[in-house]
């Protein structure tokens, strides 16, 4: 019974745009809330959540409407225990991360199809560290969620609180080791997944995927969050990042309201700035199947004004991708009474270009 508002939560988030590639500049936050949060407060978060996109963000491209998956409250012994066993698998997994990275990884190199096959398969092996979070039902469905809003196209960036991001290090692992979209290209190549962690516990933001696609993984602490203070104490965890004052409104300078989406100490810049970062620099597979072009060469093509990237297929299935293309340069493109001739005069020897796989 504990877990049917999981189970409905899931069910509303299947609700979601239709698969279509022109979600593709659509952002959705998916939540994940911390511990002793009930139902009442679970729903009140996200709606400070959806009121934080509508004073903050760019409406042009944040979807206001924010799914979620609840954290669900139980007694206060079994809630400290578990997230001392999230800690303890936490702690593992980055014991694992750091030696992986010393060991085969170099971070400061291009990375070759190789080092992206050796990555996968270390995913694979730090989702073995995680087994515990990742059984749980607030994994399970939270997994499911995220790859529902992915199967539509979407850019999707958790939004993650206090004990939510043990789980949202584990789904996002588990995500970039498993995840491929409808069309069969993976997520680790294509990144539309990214993570906001706010008062986090966790040792490395983001684990693994700090060091592969580091620009996706955003992180804010604040210096007088006490809750935060004593898990450093206790267990050791990243260090708070923004600093702070003591809030009247919550002298914890936890609350996910009162002290970050609403703070008095600049936290709201500094979130809505974390998160536009990682909006643009996620990454689209494919948009070729966007318009259907009237050319005898040009076969369809696709555009991201975020990431200003057009995709071209040419009528020998080849696709190429060119970097660079305005919003107005692809409207004239798709204007353009002979779209092969406005691109070969107006962007094949203009922008820099690679050949997608």
């Amino acid at each position: 019974m504990k877990y049917i508002f999981l189970v409905l939560n899931l069910l509303f988030s299947s609700f979601v745009y239709p698969f279509c590639e022109s979600n593709v500049d659509k952002i959705k936050l998916h939540y994940i809330n911390g511990m002793f949060t009930d139902a009442s407060g679970f729903i009140a978060n996200k709606i400070s959540i959806k009121s934080f996109i509508q004073n903050h963000m760019d409406k042009q491209f944040f979807i206001s409407e924010v799914s979620g998956t609840h954290n669900v409250s139980e007694f206060f012994t079994s809630q400290i225990f578990e997230v001392g066993r999230h800690k303890w698998e936490d702690d593992e997994a980055s014991d694992a991360i750091i030696e992986f990275l010393n060991g085969e990884y170099n971070s400061s190199s291009k990375v070759t199809v190789k080092e992206k096959e050796k990555i996968q398969e270390f995913l694979m092996d730090i989702n073995n560290e995680y087994h515990l979070t990742l059984s749980e039902p607030e994994s399970i469905f939270g997994l499911h969620s995220v790859k529902l809003l992915l199967d539509t196209y979407t850019r999707v960036i958790l939004i993650t609180h206090s004990q939510g991001n043990f789980y949202g290090n584990a789904i996002l692992s588990q995500a970039y080791e498993s995840y491929s979209y409808p069309d069969g290209y993976k997520l680790i190549d294509y990144p539309m997944l990214g993570i906001m962690q706010l008062a986090s516990p966790v040792d490395i933001p983001g684990g693994t995927l700090s060091f592969v696609h580091p620009k996706i993984i955003g992180h804010l602490t604040n210096t007088e969050d006490t809750v935060m203070a004593l898990v450093r104490a206790t267990f050791d965890s990243v260090q708070a990042n923004h600093t702070s004052q003591v809030n009247s409104l919550d002298r914890s300078g936890h609350s996910l309201i009162e002290s970050y989406l609403q703070g008095l100490d600049g936290q709201p810049i500094k979130i809505a700035k974390q998160l536009t970062q990682i909006a643009n620099n996620l990454i689209p597979y494919p948009m070729h199947k966007q318009n259907q072009a009237s050319s005898s060469a040009i076969y369809q093509f696709g555009y991201s004004q975020l990431n200003e990237l057009l995709d071209i297929q040419f009528h020998s299935k080849a696709i190429y991708r060119y970097e660079g293309v305005t919003k107005s340069k692809f409207n004239q493109l798709l204007t353009a009474k002979s779209q092969g001739g406005y691109f070969n005069n107006g962007i094949k020897s203009h922008h820099n270009y690679i050949k997608l796989e």
